[in-house]
């Protein structure tokens, strides 16, 4: 089996997003959080390569199911024994009509079958990127791209989920956040707000300690535990290593993995550091459960 970091490292190289600042806007107005200009590595497996342009329209990988508003799906063929768990998976920045999506949704499958978990994959919104990619597709990290797309985001996955649990035939005890690059920041948002009723974050090769977010989360009395993952190589890990010492003021539950040789990806074993903690295992406290039986709000 390919290993998660190398289908994602060539997303990240393709698509994903190295922040515009260190710190956002600490008056609440973050910027939006820019991609890599790095071409794909040379070694980077054919199979997960980007689509071909006359496939490039279609969001969702052939191999996954496609729910309402263009929201990718993944069921496992054999389910984890006890809760059943759903990740939310948020990707990084995509290049409209250029299929690098797949390479993230195929990756975030693979953790979805190693764990036993299913996996849904919402798409973010153009026009709200950062400067010279305005109109990639990419999540509302700023505040009045919050104001202007954000409930309607969250109905659209509550929508998506609603027809996954339909198709599973039940619903889902369980329900974790994964984001990867620019995905990872808005994740960071939307725990620091409290905005969605969820069991768990994990923040991969995105994510800040910036203070408008610190501001954020002192006001939150919902706290779902959040993991942070990030590599030595990627030239913004230094936001992620804020933002654990930030967490870790807060008092907020938290883990953090840093792989000193990794670059902009998140690794199998952060992805299984992430699952064992945000299960309660290897000393980890479990989330609250605010997400059994809940919906986004």
């Amino acid at each position: 089996m390919r290993s998660l970091a190398m289908v994602l490292s060539l997303a990240a190289l393709l698509a994903a997003g190295a922040p515009a600042s260190a710190s956002g806007d600490d008056a609440g107005q973050p910027a939006a959080h820019a991609p890599s200009a790095h071409a794909p590595s040379a070694d980077a497996p054919s199979a997960d390569a980007p689509a071909p342009p006359q496939a490039a329209a279609r969001w969702c990988a052939p191999e996954l199911a496609a729910l309402p508003g263009d929201v990718c799906a993944f069921l496992p063929a054999k389910a984890a024994p006890g809760p059943r768990v759903l990740v939310i998976y948020l990707h990084g920045v995509v290049q409209p009509d250029s299929g690098w999506q797949w390479a993230q949704q195929r990756g975030a499958a693979r953790a979805g079958a190693r764990h036993g978990v299913a996996v849904m994959m919402p798409r973010g919104r153009r026009g709200i990127g950062p400067k010279a990619m305005e109109d990639w597709w990419c999540w509302p990290t700023a505040t009045a791209a919050q104001a202007t797309h954000e409930d309607a985001l969250l109905a659209e996955w509550d929508a998506a989920r609603a027809e996954l649990e339909r198709r599973a035939g039940g619903r889902f005890d369980r329900v974790l956040v994964f984001g990867f690059s620019n995905g990872a920041y808005y994740a960071t948002s939307l725990a620091m707000r409290g905005r969605l009723p969820v069991d768990g974050y994990a923040a991969f090769a995105g994510g800040s300690g910036a203070r408008y977010l610190e501001r954020a989360g002192a006001q939150t009395k919902a706290r779902a535990p959040i993991f942070v993952g990030w590599g030595g190589k990627d030239p913004a890990h230094r936001d992620q290593v804020a933002l654990a010492k930030m967490l870790r003021r807060l008092k907020w539950p938290s883990r953090s993995l840093g792989k000193p040789r990794a670059g902009h990806a998140m690794t199998d074993d952060q992805v299984d550091q992430a699952f064992a903690f945000l299960s309660g295992k290897r000393g980890g406290a479990p989330a609250p459960g605010r997400g059994r039986g809940a919906r986004a709000r």
